[in-house]
């Protein structure tokens, strides 16, 4: 008889998490004219046409894949060949992001990264996974509650967003945080991020692990509670990741005990305890927790560097004339913000529209916000009607950016010129 954590379930879970994700970004995932979401348009990685890709065709595939990974993810619940069907499910995501940015939020990357090591990570003969590729599964969550932290431990973060939660965590209490001097509330935001670190701290640790469990679903808790509509009102899918992140942190560092009483099944899986992941394993993870060191210098995305709910990153700021505002699809016209300075001129706020119109939130990077507002001006046909910035992530200690204005559509595309990225 032997003690042991269940391993298998951790596939069927992640395949019913990934399920459950898309379910709750459906609009994302699905034609605009199944889900009412207009004209909004998808940016994709480059131009299509490049590679021989027609629209049409595109359009095939953008419906196509989302069917296919539904599809594998079920054979994966169901027991079925899970190899074979998270290579699948690791292609079908890269088409979906190649096609659409929007479409990489940070727990699709996340869920890449794990088709990757589900795929190639060798397995006993009950098709059990080594003990070592649950430690790189671990270590992966891990860095992303630190480089998460990291992220808030920022002047915007402690003065915006960190504000935010504490206000309304405090608003229930009946505790007005407005009161607070500035140096007392900005030291009570930077409660989180250290929060959040001491978290993945815990969970580093064999002997502090499962307090670290009990943290970081208390923090999830929190932060399901904040984004609530009772809280700030965010979209589904960031209520759905944070219950998959709590439960993921059981079954990963608490996971339930099963008692393997076959003597076959025990030397299968000593077997596969003793073998070991080969480098490309490795080099998934090594990668994934290298690149956001990369991330405030430009060279890797604030999502993929698990800068959540931080607000440094770079931006696109789009302002639209009133003469042009009925130009807009009317389901857009929500995203206008009045007109503050009373000259004519009103935001359209690229992270409005998208929660109104998708359901989900903008991608927090210029590249992708730059080649968003592209593709809007040109469908209003707008082109002289728009004004607007570029702006930089902010620095860490002051909060500043660099910014680069433009008024005239050869400013705005010489803007893009810097982007990789886009169409």
């Amino acid at each position: 008889m032997a003690s042991r954590r269940t391993r298998d379930g951790l596939e069927a879970f992640w395949a019913i998490a990934l399920l459950a994700l898309m379910a709750a970004t459906f609009r994302l995932w699905l034609p605009t004219s199944w889900t009412g979401a207009g004209d909004y348009p998808a940016v994709p990685m480059f131009d299509l046409a490049t590679v021989g890709l027609t629209q049409q065709a595109a359009n095939v595939l953008s419906i196509a894949t989302p069917f296919v990974i539904a599809i594998a993810c079920l054979v994966t619940v169901g027991g079925g060949r899970w190899r074979w069907a998270w290579p699948i499910i690791a292609v079908s995501l890269v088409i979906a992001v190649f096609l659409d940015q929007h479409r990489l939020q940070p727990w699709v990357y996340q869920s890449f990264l794990y088709a990757i090591l589900f795929a190639i990570s060798p397995r006993s003969e009950s098709g059990r996974l080594p003990e070592a590729t649950f430690r790189l599964i671990r270590l992966l969550t891990i860095s992303v509650y630190v480089f998460s932290a990291a992220g808030k431990l920022d002047f915007q973060f402690l003065h915006t967003v960190g504000q935010d939660f504490l206000r309304v965590q405090l608003e229930w209490v009946g505790v007005d945080v407005s009161t607070w001097p500035t140096k007392t509330r900005l030291f009570a935001a930077a409660i989180f991020p250290a929060f959040e670190l001491c978290v993945a701290i815990a969970l580093f640790w064999p002997r502090t692990r499962m307090f670290g469990v009990w943290m970081a679903t208390a923090m999830h808790v929190g932060l399901i509670a904040v984004l609530s509509p009772m809280g700030l009102g965010h979209s589904p899918g960031v209520i759905v990741w944070n219950v998959v992140m709590a439960l993921q942190a059981w079954w990963l560092f608490a996971g339930p005990v099963i008692e393997i009483e076959d003597d076959a099944a025990i030397n299968s899986d000593a077997k596969a305890d003793a073998g070991r992941v080969g480098p490309m394993a490795w080099a998934v993870v090594g990668f994934a927790i290298a690149m956001p060191i990369f991330e405030r210098a430009g060279y890797w995305d604030h999502w993929l560097s698990w800068a959540l709910y931080s607000p440094h990153s770079s931006r696109v700021t789009l302002q639209i004339h009133e003469t042009a505002i009925d130009r807009l699809p009317e389901e857009w016209r929500v995203a206008v913000t009045a007109d503050e300075e009373s000259d004519r001129w009103h935001d359209l706020n690229l992270g409005q529209l998208s929660l109104a119109v998708r359901g989900v939130p903008a991608v927090p990077q210029a590249r992708y916000q730059w080649a968003l507002a592209d593709q809007i001006i040109e469908l209003a046909g707008i082109e002289n009607q728009v004004r607007g910035k570029v702006q930089s992530a902010s620095d860490r200690w002051t909060g500043k950016r660099d910014a680069q204005w433009w008024t005239r559509p050869d400013e705005f595309q010489k803007a893009g010129d810097a982007f990789w990225l886009v169409p």
